[in-house]
């Protein structure tokens, strides 16, 4: 990363009063680490000493990585132990495997299986987190000093849309998507325009194929890249250049590695030769842009106007069907039922009041750090940097408002320039009276936690509110507001133990606890909550809302032989309110219909089996 910020004649580190050079970032990025590692693990101790994945995905994601180091083939991403025996093709990247599976391979001697696990899940995030504090550390410390190094680091600790991200055990790939969009601005910020461009494109490309929701953010960085062109007409469209051919050729090797030749068809939900050939031609068009450069702006305006047309005829024309995204083709049943009721993947306001008030009040506090920063600067070239990185922010920010998870990325891009600002503030009200001083750093801790404000505030209007809010989920979904949900007591260890000492076979349960059932088991389960598999899950929440005879069909369709429901989870709570004479309804009030046999097979896990009886 050095060399991507060596001397030259592009912007220079400003010399404001919190801008000194910094002297020791290694050292301040790995004490603010460590705190923030330790305080993550005490605080989710009961947690991982049960192994207990907070987020179903990072279940299913170290059964995917079990499935390659037993032998499944590196090129197939099919789950068998879901929707079986075809399974399911996951959209997910080999990438995001290779950190798990590497050190499990790297213990499994020392510690065994289970050890090289357990030690993995609390590990990769952790190590994960500390990537994105050396990067965000570094940029950091290219500008402005030790103090400014340290509380950009922290800022991560303080924003719950980051943070969450990077805690044990969350093993799944956003973590990794939070780092190479940072591995981007550093690239953004670099001094030679064909190196920042290629760090920029290749970690684009890396980004997209661990999720295409990088997509609106790469156009965000390919777009700063021509304005830059247009910008400075001497530079000859370098940033834009680099940057899609880095884009194109490391979208193509991380294709031909990860996928290889093994599926080839379109899709809209991860990167496939369509994806591969827009981006061939973005890099040929900046490539014929940059060897002609034409001499007059509207030449040039319009090259890339040819160049984005392109671009779009090649993606709708060939993949008309992801016009409406990646999820257009879902049925209305899963749709309404399972897709609309993820809040992260929706928009801020689907999301609790804290987590939505660190959504839209967090990048705004660094949109206002790097304002001053840019009125600040002390050159052109440096006030033009900032200029692109308030525009990167903005952008970011509108993104991470209409896709809640989206978000920590903006937060992420506004560290540094919130950290700027704050520490400015707190060496002013160093210099005020006593009672000023404390109403400033009380305003201070405000801004760095937007969300304790709301707590508090929700917390004296209504005590109820509050604990529903900090705790778990409140939400409607299709029109029913289930309430309150606590802490679920569902031990899946405890039923995965005692379901191994049986034959292993097909258990039809609710879509959020399917990859907790066969992480912990050998059996299999009809449907998990991944978009895939819709006709399995279209089948489970048929049959849990559908009176029991026609849930009976499609119970025996699947062939399952078990049924399995945690009662005290959000899923099986909608089934219940939205149909009150379904399946679930009967099930959780203990009216299980003819065909089914209560069976305790697990006890003390606190999940209920039904045996089906035909």
């Amino acid at each position: 990363m050095a060399t991507l910020y060596a001397a030259g004649s592009a912007a220079q580190p400003q010399t404001a009063a919190v801008t000194d050079p910094a002297k020791g970032p290694h050292w301040r990025v790995l004490i603010t680490w460590a705190l923030l590692a330790v305080t993550m693990v005490l605080v989710n101790f009961k947690l991982i000493a049960a192994l207990r994945f907070t987020d179903p995905d990072d279940a299913l994601r170290l059964l995917q990585v079990r499935d390659l180091l037993a032998g499944q083939s590196w090129f197939d991403v099919h789950q068998y132990r879901i929707a079986a025996p075809e399974g399911v093709a996951m959209h997910w990247s080999r990438l995001v495997d290779l950190p798990i599976a590497g050190m499990i391979l790297l213990l499994r001697p020392l510690l065994g299986t289970a050890g090289a696990e357990f030690i993995t899940v609390i590990a990769v995030p952790l190590l994960t987190l500390l990537c994105g504090m050396a990067l965000l550390g570094r940029l950091a410390a290219r500008w402005f000093n030790d103090e400014v190094v340290a509380l950009s680091c922290l800022m991560i600790g303080l924003s719950p849309p980051i943070l969450c991200q990077f805690t044990p055990m969350r093993i799944d790939h956003h973590g990794w998507q939070i780092v190479l969009a940072l591995v981007a601005l550093s690239g953004l910020h670099a001094r030679d325009a064909l190196k920042g461009g290629a760090v920029i494109g290749v970690a684009l490309a890396a980004l997209m194929s661990i999720s295409i929701e990088g997509l609106p953010l790469t156009a965000l960085f390919l777009g700063l890249c021509a304005l830059r062109g247009l910008r400075a007409p001497a530079s000859r469209f370098d940033w834009l250049f680099a940057a899609t051919l880095g884009l194109a050729g490391g979208s193509i090797a991380i294709f031909l590695g990860t996928r290889g030749t093994y599926d080839l068809a379109t899709h809209c939900d991860a990167i496939s030769p369509v994806h591969l050939a827009l981006f061939a031609w973005v890099a040929a068009g900046a490539a014929a842009l940059r060897f002609a450069t034409p001499r007059t702006l509207a030449g040039q305006i319009a090259g890339l106007g040819v160049i984005g047309a392109g671009a779009v005829a090649i993606m709708f024309g060939v993949a008309p069907e992801c016009r409406g995204g990646a999820f257009v083709m879902l049925d209305p049943l899963v749709k309404r039922y399972w897709y609309d009721s993820v809040a992260e993947g929706m928009p801020f306001w689907h999301t609790t009041a804290p987590m939505a008030a660190a959504i839209v009040a967090g990048p705004l506090l660094g949109l206002y750090g790097v304002f001053r920063l840019w009125r600040e600067a002390k050159d052109a070239p440096t006030r033009l940097l900032w200029l692109d990185h308030m525009l990167l922010l903005a952008g970011a920010w509108l993104i991470g408002m209409a896709v809640a998870r989206a978000s920590a990325t903006a937060l992420v891009f506004a560290a540094v320039p919130s950290a700027t600002l704050i520490l400015g503030w707190v060496y002013h009200l160093r210099s005020v009276p006593i009672l000023p001083r404390l109403g400033g750093y009380a305003l201070v801790v405000s801004l760095l936690a937007p969300g304790l404000p709301v707590v508090m505030v929700m917390g004296a209007v209504s005590p109820v509110s509050a604990n529903a809010s900090a705790g778990q989920t409140v939400k409607s979904v299709a029109g029913i507001n289930v309430g309150a949900m606590s802490i679920s007591k569902c031990r899946y260890d405890v039923a995965g133990a005692a379901l191994n000492k049986l034959p292993a076979t097909d258990i039809f349960a609710p879509l959020d606890i399917g990859p907790d059932l066969i992480v912990k088991s050998h059996d299999r389960v009809v449907a998990t909550g991944h978009h895939r598999g819709a006709s399995g899950m279209h089948d489970v929440i048929a049959a849990f809302m559908a009176p029991p005879e026609e849930a009976h069909a499609l119970v025996r369709k699947r062939h399952a032989t078990l049924i399995a429901v945690c009662p005290d989870i959000y899923e099986p709570a909608v089934y219940a309110a939205r149909a009150p004479k379904g399946l679930m309804a009967q099930l959780l009030n203990g009216k299980a219909p003819a065909w089914l046999e209560p069976v305790d097979i697990a006890p003390g896990s606190h999940i209920r089996f039904w045996k089906v009886l035909n």
